[in-house]
């Protein structure tokens, strides 16, 4: 055995169910039960057992209302010295997230997914704004950050990633080396893509199709060329596993490095933004409320 067969880390159940991919799982499944709560909503709309004014109805309106007002839990606890120890940032983002998630359907519940009166129509409006910019923040933390953890990624630690992964290719044989200078030249349009906005958003266009596409051109070169001498054809299919696990992760460093500085900028750019939007939505609710017991 040659040194392409040197001893490398193996994908097995442990790197399957990582933390990122368990709390990947969990997001899938939870997306699939808000889903399904929302379609069965939608088609039982003209369901009369459920009345704003009373029983049920009643509660959920107050149950989600409730809800969306905890959703400000998260920013004073990072902003507010005494609740900073109350629990973990992680925790508070997922809980956030949750009752951003089901204050909204119980809203929605208690509408009858419907506008209903003008001040309704409104209140009902500015939720559905702030839920769907939720989202939005949502998916530009995701990438920033590693999973919910709060902590930032860090390009100079995605970086060194790939220089291991470069690396790793050197004791993979004549194979490897050869996939290693395809590879190198994405590092520079990584580091360069930070230079300014209009850089880092074209990389998130460029690194996401051009890095796909020389995965799969890589694909093709690794079949068509011969092992190295003295390997028997189990040992070269299990180097050329090997090269395509560690390409695919070097691509992956390499996208979540160019478009580091796109995302970072936009997450700014929406806290900014959802902020006030929120205190729009407390606005309009109050109004709703004061409306509804009024007149």
């Amino acid at each position: 055995m040659t040194t392409a067969t040197s001893p490398l880390p193996r994908f097995g159940l442990r790197e399957f169910f990582t933390p990122d991919r368990i709390e990947g799982y969990v997001s899938f499944f939870i997306g699939i039960w808000v889903t399904g709560l929302l379609v069965f909503g939608w088609i039982n709309r003209s369901n009369r057992s459920i009345n704003p004014e009373n029983g049920w109805g009643y509660a959920l309106g107050i149950i989600g209302g409730s809800m969306m007002l905890l959703l400000l839990f998260y920013p004073f606890r990072k902003r507010v010295k005494f609740l900073r120890n109350t629990g973990s940032v992680g925790f508070w983002f997922r809980f956030h997230m949750l009752l951003g998630l089901l204050g909204p359907i119980a809203v929605l519940y208690h509408a009858r997914f419907s506008w209903g009166a003008l001040n309704s129509a409104v209140a009902l409006n500015a939720m559905l704004i702030v839920a769907g910019s939720g989202l939005i923040g949502r998916f530009f933390y995701a990438r920033v950050h590693r999973g919910y953890s709060g902590r930032k990624l860090e390009v100079r630690a995605l970086l060194n990633e790939m220089h291991e992964l470069e690396t790793s290719m050197d004791r993979l044989g004549p194979i490897g080396m050869t996939v290693k200078s395809h590879l190198v030249p994405y590092e520079v349009a990584a580091v360069s893509a930070g230079s300014s906005f209009w850089n880092s958003a074209a990389a998130v266009l460029k690194l996401g199709i051009g890095t796909r596409l020389s995965q799969a051109s890589i694909r093709r070169e690794i079949a068509s060329i011969r092992p190295t001498s003295g390997l028997n054809i189990r040992e070269a299919r299990e180097v050329r596993r090997e090269v395509l696990a560690r390409t695919a992760a070097y691509f992956i460093a390499v996208r979540r490095a160019g478009e580091f500085a796109f995302y970072d900028r936009m997450l700014r750019l929406w806290h900014i933004l959802h902020l006030p939007l929120f205190f729009i939505l407390i606005a309009t609710a109050i109004l709703h409320i004061v409306a509804v017991h009024m007149y």
